[in-house]
């Protein structure tokens, strides 16, 4: 059955830090393409910190409304200010250095309106800009991702996207505060098992100014991430491959070694029996930790943003 919502409004957040060199253009097209689209709109810039012009150039842009952090916090947490403050039930995404091809909003809004509650820009041309070392352990991820996850995904950590407002708050305090927010929304939208997740293919450009990854920190954080949205949505399958590891690493050679008469080495074995259980006691505290005071945060912090948000111009 094909759910009806013609009449979503969108709200698009753009994510800014010192992109100075290609704030103007992107908003600029991004407002043409939005007013293009005949639905209610409304474009936030959260401007995280800058050090150069970016949030001055963002505010002299037409139909911008601008949010600024004191200090540089990070490009999830820029996007749980812009969501957290807006007004339509459509949030979407895009990056300001100009990689995403925004004039193909439509093709994601289109299939927002045959009822999914994500629609991800995957970028068909990703693995050619890659290194080749990148290109590798970004195969080697979504592999391992789409088969802890039951599912086929695409483009974990594509930046160009629309997903209903209530998938995000659903998550929130899980979503990461980092890099990695895009990634970990794709976690707990497949995880749940009842949301509904499309891919639209698109081109993806080199971007204007420097990178703001940083490859090893954030990579940790991805793989803390999918850790906690497997226990949340399913943690019979973490403790499984827990102890699946546990058997295979710790176990068979511990008792391979005790037929050989290699005792000295269990104690090594038993090191890693003991890393184990504590690792999986971590992960099931902070998941039922963040779960348990998620309500009271979201309710706390979601009025103060929105009431903060300044009206939009003419």
């Amino acid at each position: 059955m094909v759910i009806e919502e013609s009449h979503s409004g969108i709200s698009f957040i753009v994510p800014v830090y010192n992109e100075a060199g290609a704030i103007v253009d992107t908003l600029e097209r991004l407002h043409k393409t939005l007013k293009a689209t005949g639905r209610p709109f409304e474009i936030i810039a959260v401007d995280d910190g800058s050090s150069d012009e970016s949030g001055a150039l963002a505010e002299g842009c037409n139909g911008v409304r601008v949010v600024r952090h004191p200090v540089n916090s990070g490009y999830g947490r820029t996007l749980k200010t812009g969501i957290l403050g807006a007004r339509y039930d459509w949030i979407a995404i895009a990056d300001a250095d100009g990689t995403y091809p925004i004039e193909e909003l439509d093709s994601l809004i289109e299939r927002m309106d045959q009822g999914f509650d994500m629609v991800v820009g995957c970028r068909q041309n990703v693995l050619k800009l890659d290194r080749p070392l990148k290109r590798m352990f970004r195969r080697t991820f979504i592999g391992v991702l789409s088969f802890l996850l039951n599912q086929r995904i695409e483009d974990p950590n594509s930046g160009f996207r629309i997903f209903k407002r209530d998938l995000a708050m659903e998550y929130f305090p899980f979503l990461c505060d980092a890099f990695s927010f895009t990634t970990s929304l794709t976690v707990f939208a497949f995880g749940s098992g009842y949301r509904f997740v499309s891919y639209v293919p698109i081109t993806y450009e080199v971007r204007t100014g420097d990178s703001k990854v940083r490859h090893v920190r954030d990579s940790m954080r991805t793989a803390q991430l999918i850790v906690q949205g497997i226990t949340y949505s399913n943690p019979v399958k973490f403790f499984l491959m827990l102890a699946v590891a546990f058997l295979g690493g710790v176990a068979v050679p511990a008792g391979i070694l005790s037929l050989v008469d290699v005792t000295w080495a269990n104690y090594f074995f038993v090191t890693g029996v003991t890393v184990s259980v504590l690792v999986g006691m971590g992960v099931m505290c902070d998941t039922i930790r963040i779960a348990i005071t998620r309500a009271s945060r979201i309710d706390g912090d979601q009025k103060p943003l929105a009431q903060a948000l300044p009206e939009e111009r003419d």
